[in-house]
């Protein structure tokens, strides 16, 4: 992988990773109100640039129900429900996958450490590359948080939050989605003053 490549609006895939409220007693690492609000972010970001987008999860039970304020703005994403830790291990994923064709995957969810980290582990094996979003993930302790980010390095993939993912896709403030892009930092980044 060519850690200088940029994503772009053609290239990518974005993967939204159980982000369901059952696992918040298990996310010690990052504010569940930011982690909801980073979660909007980032799916907004996918509807923004029109990216292909794929929804993992499978409420009720201990997992809980998706965040609302997920739903609300994925209108556009592909449903997939697993069993598995890893969603490679569901055929629908990979099938999903091999039809949209972009080697680009752009993934974050809960939690880092084991499905988010699983997933990122089995794309690279399979030849894609991997941008783990950080900022829309959590653990249960700093150090296991860290132990995945490093493994997932190490491995190939690349850490990055979902302001600069928006930044890097839109490129030029004078583009189309620009606007869309400055009231996404507005309204749910420190940059905005509204956290």
């Amino acid at each position: 992988m060519n850690y200088t490549d940029k994503l772009t609006r053609d290239n990518c895939v974005v993967v939204l990773v159980d982000f369901l409220d059952g696992f918040f007693p298990g996310i010690k690492t990052i504010n569940h109100d930011l982690l909801r609000k980073n979660a909007e972010a980032f799916t907004r970001l996918s509807q923004i640039f029109h990216l292909p987008t794929i929804m993992l999860g499978e409420e009720g039970d201990f997992r809980g129900n998706f965040f609302p304020q997920v739903l609300a703005n994925a209108d556009h994403a592909m449903r997939i429900e697993r069993h598995t830790p890893s969603a490679w291990d569901e055929p629908a994923f990979q099938q999903q996958l091999a039809e949209i064709g972009r080697k680009k995957i752009v993934l974050g969810g809960i939690s880092l450490d084991i499905c988010t980290l699983q997933l990122t582990i089995d794309l690279i094996g399979a030849g894609y590359e991997p941008y783990v979003v950080v900022d829309v993930s959590g653990s249960d302790t700093n150090l296991n948080e860290t132990a995945a980010m490093l493994r997932m390095t190490q491995a190939g993939a690349v850490m990055v939050s979902w302001a600069s993912i928006a930044s890097e896709i839109m490129k030029d403030w004078q583009t189309p989605e620009g606007p869309a892009v400055g009231q996404l930092y507005q309204d749910f980044s420190y940059w905005g003053n509204r956290l």
